[in-house]
């Protein structure tokens, strides 16, 4: 039996129903390994990158099908003769090379797998994005491109400057990816550390902007801060800054 060497952050390489071996039992084992560990983290409440990368590795499989079905249709089998009427040659619908038949094999076994985990995923982030909110601190400036994201995780919220390059597109699966942070400084929350006194605190310590834009958001569930809350809230203030829509403050 072959060995396929893996190297994405979740163990399963992009061109990997193609590459670098056409063995079928091999391809088996390693999507069904692959699925196992995404199975493990979403119990975890881990969504990301996992959830991303089954997206991908979904869309890569029905672009591989399609691309397959395109080649095939241009293939010419051996003349059968031609048609009376238009002069056309027919030809014996060809056989697909073994190669052709093993990849035809893994995506009919990995396609409906992949989709059933994806939407598991989604699921799952649909539940935990709704138990999610996105409080403004402060007066929200007409500029939200940029600002601060306060990410409360049990008793301490986590500061981070954000910044979104565009807020044009619609949404996409990878929506997290378009913001861009940096962790600052861990602030515990009690009555005498709020975040109005966070946000000042910030905007002392860095003056670079002089009226950000502040956004809290807290989880009703409790999930991991770096591969599931911090992408979902992300999401939001994405969310926010394409909607243009004024929230109160808090």
């Amino acid at each position: 039996m072959a060995v396929m060497m893996v190297s994405s952050s979740t163990g399963l390489p992009k061109d990997w129903a193609y590459s670098p071996s056409f063995d079928l039992e091999l391809k088996q084992y390693v999507l069904l390994g692959y699925l196992q560990r995404v199975q493990a983290r979403f119990k975890e409440r881990k969504l990301f990158p996992y959830l991303s990368d089954l997206y991908m590795q979904t869309e890569e499989l029905l672009h591989l099908q399609r691309s397959k079905v395109a080649f095939t249709r241009d293939l010419h089998g051996p003349l059968l003769g031609f048609d009376r009427h238009t002069g056309k040659a027919n030809h014996a619908k060809p056989e697909d090379p073994e190669p052709l038949r093993v990849v035809d094999d893994v995506i009919d076994f990995a396609l409906p797998k992949l989709q059933r985990f994806l939407a598991t995923g989604n699921d799952l982030r649909n539940t935990i994005a709704q138990r999610l909110r996105l409080t403004p601190i402060g007066l929200v400036p007409l500029y939200t491109a940029e600002g601060w994201l306060l990410l409360r995780w049990g008793s301490e919220a986590h500061a981070y400057t954000y910044t979104i390059p565009l807020v044009v597109g619609e949404q996409g699966a990878d929506d997290h990816r378009k913001v861009f942070t940096r962790y600052v400084a861990t602030y515990p929350i009690s009555l005498s550390s709020t975040y109005e006194g966070i946000k000042s605190g910030l905007i002392r310590s860095f003056p670079h902007l002089p009226n950000p834009a502040t956004f809290a958001v807290e989880s009703e569930v409790d999930a991991p801060r770096i591969e599931t809350l911090l992408p979902l809230a992300k999401c939001l203030v994405l969310e926010q800054a394409r909607s243009g829509t004024e929230v109160a403050p808090s």
